[in-house]
């Protein structure tokens, strides 16, 4: 075990023993990280702060089953992580619902005329992730965008190295792909 973890360890014995004084230090700790993910996963504030209060409450509930395999920070980026994407997927089913009932309302939807709209670089690039399926943003995310080494992101994710390089390769290529189709459309 390492240093930080015996120092999780007791953080947690404290918490388990009712001391919730250290749970307010360990939320303090880990809420702008925590933020951060679930902003870059989600791209919404009011979303990633409803998933940020749900992952804390998460690891509260969780906290007398966490195994110290890994540090609390990567625990946390993985509850932070898995919530993201439940939200993600969520989102995903209202969208076809609607898009199935406006399909059934409407026999033809008119295409806007977007050629004279103008994109920022950073906006090419957000639709350029958006683009991606949840599980390779999250990838993405992790690595680019919060800085996590292959290692963490492979912890975090609950996935193996390899699996995180190959899945960053791909997702690249695809957001290359991507702003390369967008520059063509807007240039």
């Amino acid at each position: 075990m390492s240093d930080q973890q015996h120092i999780d360890k007791q953080h947690i014995d404290q918490v388990l023993a009712g001391n919730t004084d250290v749970f307010a230090e360990i939320v303090n700790a880990y809420k702008n990280q925590v933020a951060g993910v679930c902003f870059n996963m989600l791209k919404d504030a009011h979303l990633a702060e409803e998933v940020g209060q749900e992952t804390f409450i998460r690891l509260f509930k969780s906290l007398a089953q966490y195994n110290y395999k890994s540090t609390l920070g990567t625990y946390i980026t993985r509850i932070a992580i898995n919530l993201s994407l439940n939200k993600l997927d969520s989102i995903k089913r209202r969208q076809n619902r609607f898009q199935e009932q406006t399909k059934t309302h409407h026999s033809f939807v008119a295409n806007e005329d977007r050629a004279d709209v103008k994109m920022e670089n950073a906006e090419l690039v957000q639709l350029a992730l958006n683009s991606l399926k949840p599980e390779a943003r999250s990838v993405v995310v992790l690595r680019m965008i919060e800085g996590y080494s292959v290692t963490e992101t492979s912890e975090i994710l609950g996935i193996a190295e390899g699996t995180v390089m190959s899945k960053l390769n791909r997702a690249m290529k695809k957001m290359k792909e991507t702003l390369n189709r967008n520059e063509k459309n807007n240039g």
